[in-house]
C-alpha cells in the first residue's frame, strides 16, 4: 500500500471574535467516505479515501475546516474488500487507516498551522517551546538556554 495522491477540495477558515482569555484548541480528523479509483496500473488498484479536519477554538472563537481527497495503490484482490468493509462497517484495514491517517495529519496541521497565522490565532498543533534553566537579573547565558524536543512516534 501506498500514498500516491493527497489534495485539499475545501479550504474554510473564520475567526469569529478576538481571541482573548482562556482558549481550548480541539482537532478532529475522520474518514468520511472509501471509493475505488481507476488508475489503470494493470495488477495494483486504488481507492480514494476523502477526510475531514477542523481545528476548533473554544468558546466560540474560530474554527478552521479542510476536506480533501487520499489516493492509496493497494493490490487489485485487496480494492474490492477495502471497499465492501467499508460500506459494511465503515472501517478499514489497520495498517491502511493508521497510514492514511499519519499522512493525513502531516499534510493538514501544516496547513492548519499556515492559516491559523493568517488569522492571528494560536497555533492549533504544539510547537517547540524555549525554557530557561538559571534565570539571571541581567539575563541568561547563551548555554542555560534549551529547545525542548519534539518526539516523533
Amino acid at each position: 500500500m501506498s500514498i500516491v495522491g493527497f489534495n485539499f477540495t475545501k479550504i474554510s477558515a473564520e475567526r469569529k471574535q478576538a481571541v482573548v482569555g482562556n482558549i481550548s484548541i480541539s482537532n478532529n480528523i475522520s474518514l468520511k467516505d472509501v471509493k475505488e479509483a481507476k488508475i489503470g496500473m494493470g495488477d495494483r488498484g486504488a481507492v480514494r479515501v476523502s477526510f475531514a479536519f477542523t481545528s476548533t477554538y473554544s468558546p466560540n472563537y474560530a474554527t478552521l475546516l479542510l476536506e480533501g481527497d487520499v489516493l492509496v495503490i493497494v493490490d487489485n484482490k485487496q480494492t474490492a474488500s477495502i471497499i465492501d468493509g467499508w460500506n459494511k462497517n465503515k472501517n478499514l484495514p489497520t495498517q491502511l487507516a493508521g497510514q492514511i491517517m499519519n499522512h493525513t495529519l502531516d499534510r493538514c496541521n501544516i496547513q492548519a498551522l499556515l492559516l491559523s497565522k493568517d488569522l492571528n490565532l494560536p497555533s492549533p498543533v504544539p510547537l517547540p517551546k524555549v525554557h530557561v534553566n538559571a534565570p539571571q537579573a541581567a539575563g541568561a547565558k547563551a548555554e542555560d538556554v534549551k529547545a525542548t524536543k519534539v518526539k516523533k512516534k
